[in-house]
């Protein structure tokens, strides 16, 4: 393996002690995670004042998918600072955290934008309702930082495609808790996609057949350029 290149438990090819570039590219990796990990804190805050009630919140895939970013990115700089004095190793376990939490925030940021371009022309909807106080870290500020430090500084190895399966999992149970409640109607929504008691049956089709596999596609391009950009960045060559 070159000299400075990102070597950790994911690329499968045994302990080597880190070299300066390596070493560069872990500490902006727990820099930028330890960022996600003060920026949700002050959003979880915030959103707490706005609404405290925790069962209004625990119904949003947003506080969830926050929620485990702030987790998983505490996990990776407790992880991240020790290995960073030793041979750069890290568990292949927080790897695939962050590519489901980097995944899940990306899904939540690019529903948001979308929702938010399409009502502009009806002046339905404003920027501070989609962006203001908590919801700046949350849709917009966390998404950004959590797919840059995982795919230019996070070094890993070619992903398989059991990975990207695993990263649709939380949206699978999230989907599988709120859609019963919702057909029961102990709680409404808060997404259309769950509202199947008030959508026409062809609709919860639609939703039925796109949006899983939909999920999983964005799995699949996270896999992808992990593939292209993590894994050449950290000089890591195709598992035979």
């Amino acid at each position: 393996m070159p000299e400075g290149t990102f070597s950790n438990s994911y690329s499968r090819l045994g302990p080597t002690a880190l070299g300066t570039r390596g070493k560069v590219q872990l500490a902006l990796a727990i820099l930028c995670n330890l960022a996600i990990v003060i920026m949700e804190c002050i959003a979880f805050r915030l959103l707490w004042v706005d609404c405290p009630s925790l069962k209004a919140l625990s119904i949003f895939y947003t506080n969830w998918s926050n929620l485990f970013a702030l987790v998983f990115s505490a996990l990776f700089v407790l992880l991240g600072v020790p290995a960073l004095f030793r041979d750069g190793r890290m568990p292949h376990w927080l790897k695939v955290w962050r590519l489901v939490v980097t995944l899940q925030l990306y899904v939540t940021w690019l529903v948001v934008f979308v929702g938010f371009v399409s009502m502009l022309p009806t002046g339905a909807v404003s920027f501070a309702a989609m962006y203001g106080r908590s919801m700046f870290v949350m849709h917009l500020l966390a998404p950004i930082v959590s797919l840059v430090s995982f795919l230019f500084l996070e070094g890993t190895p070619r992903l398989t495609w059991g990975d990207a399966f695993k990263a649709i999992i939380p949206t699978l149970i999230y989907t599988a808790i709120l859609v019963p409640l919702n057909f029961k109607g102990i709680v409404d929504g808060p997404y259309d996609f769950l509202r199947v008691r008030q959508n026409p049956t062809w609709l919860n089709f639609v939703y039925a057949v796109t949006l899983l596999p939909g999920d999983y596609l964005v799995a699949v391009v996270g896999k992808f350029l992990n593939d292209v950009i993590a894994c050449r960045i950290a000089g890591i060559d195709r598992e035979r």
